[in-house]
């Protein structure tokens, strides 16, 4: 659980992977995916960043939540990640 700069609340769940390892972007797709059939709709994806690590954020937005869904390539750990977001006001 945490909060973000708005004062929403946002539950928080992560998996680690080998440095982009496929899994990972199996992972990202399926969570996607998942995500999109069980709330009916489909996300918007994030603006590029300019930055020196892969990621990718596709975020859902709702009545009562916004759900994001991002992977993101950590090189100074040697690890991929997947995560899941859920932000409700």
């Amino acid at each position: 659980m945490s909060l973000d700069l708005s004062g929403a609340r946002a539950q928080n769940c992560h998996w680690p992977f080998t440095y982009r390892a496929p899994e990972a972007t199996e992972a990202f797709d399926a969570v996607l995916n998942a995500t999109a059939a069980c709330l009916g709709v489909q996300p918007v994806a994030d603006q590029d960043v300019n930055h020196p690590d892969s990621y990718d954020l596709r975020t859902f937005h709702t009545d009562t939540a916004q759900i994001a869904v991002s992977i993101k390539d950590k090189g100074a750990l040697q690890q991929t990640y997947v995560f899941l977001r859920i932000s409700t006001p």
